[in-house]
């Protein structure tokens, strides 16, 4: 199949769809804005729209640049030149493109519905690789394990029917023993190249901290942020509630203690001085507390919220709430929401070839890729909610490659045979029996090798 290319651009569905997600969206605009600018040659726009469209494509980066190369505007290297650039900025890249979709999806949203910001991260596996810029050796908390490669941080929004990622970094190892590769290019903390590998090494609180600053009063803003037991430590949900944020969590079943009845207690410890509600309620038992830590003046109001683990009776799970307006029943739907980016990853991952498209070992290359990935999602996403289309991503993803399938020939034949009887019909009043006769005449008259391979008949017609 041809992409991407000057010739046969408008006759090709997907390059046809990216370029209409371009132009609505304003991403020329956007990757102008974030550094990606033309040197010499091809516009980068160009560049970005082949590798927006790759996926779809069903064909590997080698294959199609070794098939099509003549009919290719550009060569190998320029994608290689182009996703390895340390001045672009991805991650605003993402971040800008959101800004522009989400209001979108809004105008679809009821203001009655609930939006928030999901912090997770994911792993990302390089177990085979040595050399590669920022490599370091990762904990999996999934198979509580380690692994070698990088972990990506992303923040998206979620209104629970919609989910676009906003912001992201792909992160290495914050302790010197666990970095099997460092970084050969010389530090310059002019440069964005710079701040992108000392950020690789960062703590995930001050991340997400720095990510809810960039992202306050813009359109891609909510009043909640959501996330796991990995990050609900009060050391984070205090300072987000004192940025103006509500803060809805999972709570990890650790030694950590919250101010209850004037003693500060574990979770265990509430559990058990409380009495549970019996029959088939959503929760077990429902408590208000205050979040304390020992680096900040001011606490926290919060409700801790037990519901049964289904995986395992007997066991329970606890949310907390930093809004006390919520009702338990409220807490525990509006948490649902953040299995949203469970599902962006998996699509990510499974569909759309999070880090396995290219194997580079350049840090920025690893950055640029994540990002393609990013707002490949968004286009898919944007093209699922306004289609009300109630299958999955990943489903739409493989209708979506479906299109550029040509139609087979008994298929044209058929639309041609179709189109001939309604222009007799229109044009000369004829009856649909005379219209049938005429047809199945004309196909008595083909060898029966014709008729065999196009699976038609008289009777049939």
């Amino acid at each position: 199949m041809k992409i991407i290319t000057q010739k046969t651009e408008n006759d090709n569905p997907i390059t046809e769809s990216c370029s209409g997600f371009f132009k609505r969206f304003n991403v020329s605009k956007i990757l102008r804005q974030c550094g990606a600018t033309k040197k010499c040659g091809v516009l980068t726009s160009i560049v970005f729209l082949f590798l927006l469209g790759l996926v779809f494509t069903g064909k590997k980066f080698n294959t199609l640049i070794g098939h099509y190369s003549e009919e290719m505007p550009f060569g190998k290297d320029v994608v290689y030149r182009y996703i390895e650039r340390p001045t672009v900025n991805w991650e605003r890249t993402v971040f800008l493109t959101a800004n522009s979709v989400i209001p979108e999806i809004k105008k679809l949203t009821s203001d009655e519905r609930r939006s928030a910001l999901v912090f997770d991260d994911t792993t990302q596996y390089r177990d085979r690789s040595k050399k590669v810029e920022m490599l370091a050796l990762c904990h999996d908390h999934t198979k509580n394990q380690y692994y070698k490669g990088h972990s990506i941080l992303a923040m998206g929004w979620t209104d629970g029917a919609t989910f676009i990622p906003v912001d992201y970094r792909v992160l290495s190892a914050s302790e010197d023993k666990n970095l099997i590769h460092g970084s050969d290019v010389a530090e310059d903390n002019r440069t964005l190249g710079t701040k992108r590998r000392k950020d690789a090494r960062a703590g995930k609180p001050a991340l997400v901290l720095e990510m809810l600053r960039n992202v306050k009063g813009n359109k891609t803003d909510a009043k909640y942020v959501m996330f796991d037991s990995w990050f609900s430590s009060p050391s984070l949900m205090i300072p987000i509630c004192e940025m103006g944020y509500q803060v809805v969590a999972r709570l990890k079943n650790n030694n950590t203690k919250y101010y209850y009845n004037g003693e500060m207690l574990t979770l265990k410890q509430i559990y058990s001085k409380n009495r549970k509600r019996s029959g088939k309620s959503k929760y077990l038992l429902s408590v208000n507390i205050e979040v304390k830590h020992k680096d900040f003046e001011r606490n926290v109001d919060a409700k801790i919220v037990f519901v049964r683990n289904k995986n395992k009776r007997k066991e329970w799970i606890a949310l907390i709430s930093t809004d006390l307006s919520l009702n338990e029943e409220e807490i525990i739907a509006l948490y649902g929401k953040r299995w949203d980016i469970e599902v962006f990853f998996k699509v990510c991952k499974s569909v759309l070839k999070l880090g396995k498209e290219f194997q580079c070992r350049s840090f920025d290359s690893t950055c640029s890729l994540v990002a393609v990935v990013f707002i490949r999602y968004m286009k898919l996403a944007v093209d699922n909610r306004e289609n009300r289309d109630d299958r999955s991503l990943g489903q739409l993803f493989i209708c979506c490659c479906k299109e550029l399938d040509d139609i087979s020939f008994a298929q044209a034949f058929s639309l041609l045979l179709e189109a001939f009887a309604n222009f007799m019909k229109d044009s000369f009043g004829l009856s649909e029996c005379h219209i049938m006769t005429a047809v199945d005449g004309f196909i008595a008259t083909l060898p029966a090798l014709i008729q065999q391979k196009l699976n038609l008949s008289t009777c049939e017609t």
